[in-house]
């Protein structure tokens, strides 16, 4: 369905790269809360689920800080997501010996098990909504949105 029809404009809209921003607002809203809504069932918001599927990817020591960079938010944002994961037991912090106020993070087994279980319902959904797109298709969109992030960072 087109974006006018979506968001039923009374106006065709006029400005094809304002309509193509606003589609991908509103196809990444929609995304989030298809997301949202497999991860409730788990006890999970999406941020946490971003931070677990993070960690079980990392192959070296991550600090919060470095999971914070990799996540593109707020380190105030990345501390309230460990607290509440932490008193999950789904991951735990350990104290860098010298430097009592870095601390690294890490899966507990218990976060790797969740994980491992949600993680392939994503990737499904994931497939399931992109079915439509071949991969040529889904090749061209990601080298198009990594060239408008670039302007957007500059």
């Amino acid at each position: 369905m087109s974006l006018e029809k979506e968001l039923d404009l009374e106006h065709p809209m006029d400005d094809i790269q304002h309509e193509a921003v606003l589609s991908i607002v509103r196809t990444a809203g929609i995304l989030s809360l298809k997301g949202s809504d497999l991860f409730r069932q788990f006890g999970l918001t999406e941020a946490q689920f971003n931070v677990l599927f993070s960690l079980k990817y990392k192959e070296t020591v991550w600090t919060q800080s470095d999971l914070g960079k990799r996540l593109v938010v707020t380190r105030a944002s990345v501390t309230s997501v460990l607290d509440k994961l932490e008193t999950k037991g789904l991951v735990e912090r350990k104290i860098v010996e010298g430097n009592r106020r870095i601390y690294h993070v890490d899966l507990t087994k218990s976060g790797k098990a969740l994980v491992d279980e949600v993680e392939p319902l994503y990737r499904q959904d994931v497939h399931e909504v992109m079915a439509d797109l071949g991969r040529k298709t889904c090749e061209s969109m990601i080298r198009n949105l990594e060239k408008v992030r670039s302007r957007c960072v500059r």
